[in-house]
């Protein structure tokens, strides 16, 4: 059945996907060597045309998977298999240790608290634990709204150059449920980047009406803001003294992650 379904399939296709199980076995290969190897090493192992195994280590070295040694003798894993992995051990650390720290924080404040992260231009909420006063808000675990929605989103944002943020807000700026999100590009670049150098973000009854929240964000080995955590409070209890107070505790729970991500 496989054979069959692999003729099937137009030429280009079947060489396209033959060259990606050839480099992902040179990955392999390479991986469970444990050391240097060089192109003849690869073709001999795993009996493939000498050309196809040169253009494939060419591909695959230009993009960083592998490397050559200091004197060139031999291949060895690349610094962007390393970047992949550390990518994905955050995402498994972010949803383990994010869970308890989300817990923690709403113990701590009685306020709903969530994690989020970006996903295709929106703001996705990964995790959510409810206070113990209860509030309505336009957010559940898996929905995804624009970022200039809430502070949060502002934050997951805040990494970009201008020109690519520029272009993320211009296709993905929404008016939010109450009418008072900014939805002008300029003004929202220009407080996307004090809510980052100032370590937090707010927002009042933009998104929700009588509502708020404050974040923080979540940072990575490479100093990247992966995530954000927010506390979501109801109006009158965001007032100056209680908003600090918020605002203190969500900064020191997203170090608290952040530290568990690599941070330093």
């Amino acid at each position: 059945m496989r054979a069959n379904a692999q003729s099937s399939l137009p030429d280009e296709e079947q060489g396209g996907s033959r060259s990606v199980r050839r480099a992902l076995d040179i990955l392999e290969f390479l991986l469970q060597r444990g050391e240097p190897a060089t192109v003849a090493g690869i073709v001999t192992a795993l009996q493939i045309p000498k050309s196809t195994a040169y253009e494939l280590v060419r591909t695959l070295t230009e993009s960083g998977y592998i490397e050559p040694t200091r004197r060139g003798a031999g291949l060895y894993l690349g610094r962007k298999l390393f970047e992949l992995g550390m990518a994905y051990r955050s995402q498994v650390d972010l949803l383990r240790d994010g869970s308890q720290i989300v817990e923690e924080l709403r113990d701590a404040t009685g306020e709903t608290v969530q994690l989020s992260v970006l996903e295709n231009d929106m703001m996705l909420v990964l995790l959510k634990e409810e206070g113990s006063h209860s509030i309505r808000i336009i957010s559940r675990v898996g929905s995804r709204v624009p970022v200039n929605w809430a502070a949060a989103g502002r934050l997951l944002v805040s990494d970009m150059d201008d020109a690519t943020l520029g272009a993320l807000l211009k296709r993905s700026v929404r008016q939010s449920p109450t009418g008072r999100s900014i939805t002008e590009v300029p003004k929202l670049i220009q407080q996307i980047r004090k809510f980052r150098k100032q370590g937090y973000a707010t927002e009042l009854n933009e998104t929700n009406e009588h509502a708020g929240c404050v974040a923080a964000p979540v940072i990575d080995g490479s100093g990247r803001c992966i995530a954000a955590i927010s506390v979501v409070a109801p109006e009158h209890r965001l007032g100056k003294t209680n908003r600090e107070e918020l605002i203190k505790r969500v900064r020191e729970a997203a170090a608290k992650l952040s530290s568990r991500l690599g941070a330093h």
